[in-house]
């Protein structure tokens, strides 16, 4: 009989499983490696552009920090600009207001054929806003519309006189005259003193110190002339 001795064989066999393993594995190695070091690149790069990113955005930080800075510093100076337009338009609108209150009370003051019996000190006004409704107005022979009025602002001169007279009858007619003037209106007394007034001689001179307040309305506006009313004429 035969015999066959196999064991060289299997263990040529298993030498080479054994070598194809390792070469497989070394592949798999050579892979994976191959594989971080491409997605490491990839990462470097990605980390790169976020930090060129970063730069370019902290520079327009700052740039747009800057332009921030200038928009508020021209905010600042324009708000100052309205506030001195306001003021400029306030003194002209109270000087507008004492040339009017001085030019009316000239209307008013007591009658130069009596001399020079009053004297003012001190003479104030004020415009003070108050509100009312405007009237409702319907159109010829219907009644007026129900919608609601619109509120509208009326400038009111409070004025507040101080002054000096002969006698208590002067400074009586004085605010007499000022309400039946139809310029003023709330013509009040806020105070009568007594005041003495020395001169070089032996007498001196009794005077009445007065402080008076009242309002000036503001003047009506004249209403245009429509077709409805010129067929009324």
């Amino acid at each position: 009989m035969i015999r066959i001795n196999l064991l060289p064989y299997v263990k040529a066999k298993k030498r080479e499983n054994v070598i194809q393993q390792i070469s497989v594995f070394l592949l798999l190695v050579l892979i994976t490696a191959v594989a971080l070091i491409w997605y490491n690149s990839k990462l470097n790069k990605e980390i790169a552009a976020l930090v060129a990113q970063i730069d370019y955005t902290q520079k327009e930080i700052v740039r747009y920090k800057k332009i921030a800075e200038e928009v508020e510093e021209l905010k600042q100076k324009l708000a100052m600009l309205r506030k001195k337009l306001e003021i400029i338009g306030q003194l002209d609108a109270d000087r507008e207001t004492a040339y009017a209150v001085v030019s009316h009370m000239s209307e008013v003051i007591i009658d130069r054929k009596k001399k020079k019996r009053l004297w003012f000190t001190k003479l104030d006004a004020m415009e003070e806003k108050t509100k009312r409704s405007a009237p409702q107005r319907g159109k010829k022979g219907k009644a007026p519309e129900p919608a609601p009025a619109e509120e509208v602002e009326r400038a009111n001169v409070a004025i507040n006189i101080e002054g000096i007279a002969l006698d208590n009858k002067t400074v009586a007619d004085f605010m007499t005259r000022l309400g039946e003037s139809g310029l003023f209106t709330d013509v009040r007394l806020i105070t009568l003193r007594q005041e003495t007034m020395k001169t070089g001689g032996s007498e001196n001179i009794n005077l009445k110190g007065f402080q008076i307040a009242c309002i000036k309305p503001p003047a009506k506006k004249a209403e245009p002339v429509t077709a409805e009313k010129k067929e009324e004429k």
